[in-house]
């Protein structure tokens, strides 16, 4: 295995161009862009093909007044201008970028080249507006121009949404498989046996008296047709044996059956075009299978003898690339092919518009978990789809938002979290398929019962989550602060809702006679004098304090509020009953009964324990008999809002009108 990764893009700026006023983004080498319709995600991958689309004309380059933000007025009747600049890193381990962009280099630590596209106004001697122009150049030099040739180097492909895979695959000259049987350079004269054999094959069908008849017959009609033309001999051939045609006449079949591309399903042709792309932009500085006289002659070079322990013989007498290799092999021949394999090759970025088109959720998380994860390709994808967020590695986010009057783009790539934090948040997208990264407004909560309360309590206040693109994100724990910091980094408006977790401090004796103090937690408050806290809030407190989201470590409720952060006095289950009248505490009563599996003595002692004021005591026979889970799934679809603490109402309007707040 071969690790050298290809070159990325690692920052991207645009001003003034469409949806982006002013956005600046740090990248990682693999990138899935998400957002709603219409934030500009495909406007983001325009700003790069400026640069970087070697397929793009100059009149494609050539932007207008339409290309300008909208809030710009008269843009080019006022001199604006459009400037859209790209860093790229990683390209350092192959010379021959190094030497290519030499004027582009802005950073040595770590190497970082920088490509910038801008559209400006040109101006007569008297500082008029004449016309418009773009120029793109290398690094901060204007005069070291970025040029066709530059892109033959660097580029990037992209995949448009809506496709046509089958006639991309059969478009002959321009199939991704064509061009990937040419990268291996196949001998002119083994094609032209191939073509001889085929020819010499062939001849048997026009010998057949049918078709020599067919012949006859056409020439003779030809010849009646056509007067005074004296060449009427006519002549079958069964196809042309053109060498080059004979390559792009290669079609892929697929399955026992042999099916073609056409009669496949759209899901398995994406996904057969994707792998054929991503074979195609495969750093090709390792040459895979080398002709024998290629091969002798790179062994004669100081290093060679690396080629004996990597490359086997073929019984057609080439040498092909072992599959396992070591990483430090893997160094020495990359630096030896980068030294002494002169070919040319183009490195190319995939960007791929909504590539889960006509996948199967299950073929999504197999096939891009792989890309993700293990290819070596830049690839830079667009998605709707959570099923390919939820396997996305947490620092590969990027997240365009509208934000005022524009959008703006923000990344996961620098979040500063702990490794077993991010494994711990890599582990809940993966079970929650991404939904964290699709609300207009999440709602973090520390369990189950908050998961299904709190969407049941917004339809009773007749404010629908859905309504506002809302998610409740259930992360099964108190642990907020990665979340909040993932959160934060993607500009996802937030609120979160946790127990208080009400306890008193109780003197006692330990086993070495000394005097301490405990926590006592799982009791209602009590009036005998004993100091008490709150350990939900003490653990808000903290997190708000050390993300620096806020200066003091001891907030009021008020000021948690403020913050986005509700809690409760003990947990929200004895919140509720603590809270109910009478009505309130008949139904937990029916749902126990309904719902239990003991009989009259078991609900008479849980009646006696809510009559009691023993609200722990009621959740601890519920818990033992139901689940919490069960009984509060239940339970939501028949809630009064009696039931209903202050704190988790709050919690939902401050979510609204965030959402609302950012969009208007």
């Amino acid at each position: 295995m071969l690790t050298h990764k290809n070159p990325y893009i690692s920052r991207v700026q645009i001003k003034n161009f469409r949806n982006f006023l002013d956005a600046d983004v740090f990248l990682e080498q693999k990138q899935v862009i998400i957002g709603e319709n219409n934030v500009g995600k495909t406007n983001f991958l325009r700003a790069i093909q400026l640069i970087l689309d070697k397929e793009f004309s100059d009149s494609d380059r050539q932007l207008g007044e339409d290309d300008f933000h909208d809030s710009i007025e008269d843009a080019m009747e006022n001199g604006a201008e459009i400037e859209i600049s790209l860093e790229i890193r990683n390209y350092e381990h192959n010379s021959k970028l190094v030497a290519q962009f030499a004027d582009a280099v802005i950073s040595d630590d770590p190497p970082t080249l920088k490509i910038t596209y801008r559209f400006a106004p040109e101006r007569n001697e008297f500082g008029k507006i004449i016309n418009y122009q773009y120029q793109i150049f290398k690094g901060s030099m204007e005069d070291k121009k970025f040029t066709h040739e530059d892109r033959s180097f660097i580029n990037i492909y992209v995949i448009k949404a809506l496709r046509d895979v089958e006639r991309e695959l059969k478009s002959n000259r321009n199939s991704p498989l064509y061009k990937l049987v040419k990268q291996y350079e196949i001998s002119k004269e083994d094609l032209e046996k191939i073509a001889g054999d085929l020819k010499d094959v062939a001849e048997g069908l026009l010998e057949l008296d049918e078709i020599v008849h067919i012949k006859e017959a056409l020439t003779s009609h030809f010849a009646n047709l056509s007067g005074l033309q004296t060449d009427n001999e006519i002549t079958f051939r069964t196809f042309d044996m053109d060498t080059e045609k004979l390559l792009y006449s290669l079609q892929v079949y697929m399955g026992i059956e042999e099916r073609p591309v056409s009669e496949l399903s759209l899901g398995l042709a994406n996904l057969l075009y994707i792998s054929l792309m991503l074979l195609l932009l495969k750093d090709k500085t390792v040459i895979t299978v080398i002709k024998e006289e290629q091969f002798n002659e790179l062994l004669t070079n100081e290093g060679g003898e690396i080629l004996n322990k990597l490359y086997y013989r073929s019984e057609q007498d080439k040498y092909i690339l072992t599959d396992e290799i070591a990483k430090e092999d893997s160094d020495l021949l990359y630096a030896f092919m980068d030294e002494h394999n002169y070919r040319h090759q183009p490195f190319t970025i995939l960007a791929i518009e909504e590539p889960e088109a006509h996948l199967h959720p299950t073929l999504q998380r197999l096939i891009y978990r792989e890309v993700l994860h293990t290819s070596n390709t830049s690839v830079i994808f667009t998605s709707h789809s959570t099923h390919l967020a939820s396997i996305t590695p947490l620092e590969y986010i990027v997240h365009i938002r509208k934000v005022g009057l524009g959008s703006s783009i923000y990344s996961t790539k620098d979040i500063a979290i702990s490794s077993k934090e991010k494994k711990d948040i890599e582990r809940y997208i993966d079970a929650k398929k991404g939904e964290i990264y699709f609300g207009k407004g999440v709602i973090l909560v520390e369990g189950i019962t908050e998961e299904y309360f709190i969407p049941a309590v917004a339809g009773m206040l007749d404010k629908s989550l859905d309504n506002y693109g809302i998610i409740v994100c259930n992360i099964d724990s108190t642990n907020f602060k990665p979340y909040i910091q993932l959160l934060q980094a993607l500009n996802i408006p937030w609120t979160l809702c946790t127990d208080g977790d009400y306890y008193e401090l109780e003197d006692y004796i330990n086993k070495k006679k000394e005097k301490k103090q405990r926590r006592v937690y799982h009791i209602m408050e009590t009036n005998d004098g004993r100091s008490k806290g709150w350990a939900g809030n003490e653990n808000i407190n903290k997190i708000l304090f050390d993300l620096g989201l806020t200066e003091d470590k001891n907030l009021s409720d008020a000021d948690l509020n403020d913050n986005g952060c509700f809690v409760g006095y003990y947990t929200l289950e004895v919140d509720m009953m603590d809270n109910c009248e009478s009505a309130g505490l008949n139904l937990i009563k029916s749902i126990f009964d309904d719902m239990k599996s003991g009989g009259e003595i078991m609900q008479t002692n849980f009646e006696n324990r809510l009559d009691g004021g023993d609200y722990w005591g009621a959740l601890d026979r519920i818990e033992g008999e139901i689940s919490k889970g069960r009984f509060a799934q239940r339970l939501a679809s028949e809630l009064m809002m009696e039931m209903v603490p202050a704190y988790v109402e709050g919690c939902i309007n401050k979510i609204i009108d965030k959402v609302t707040e950012s969009y208007e």
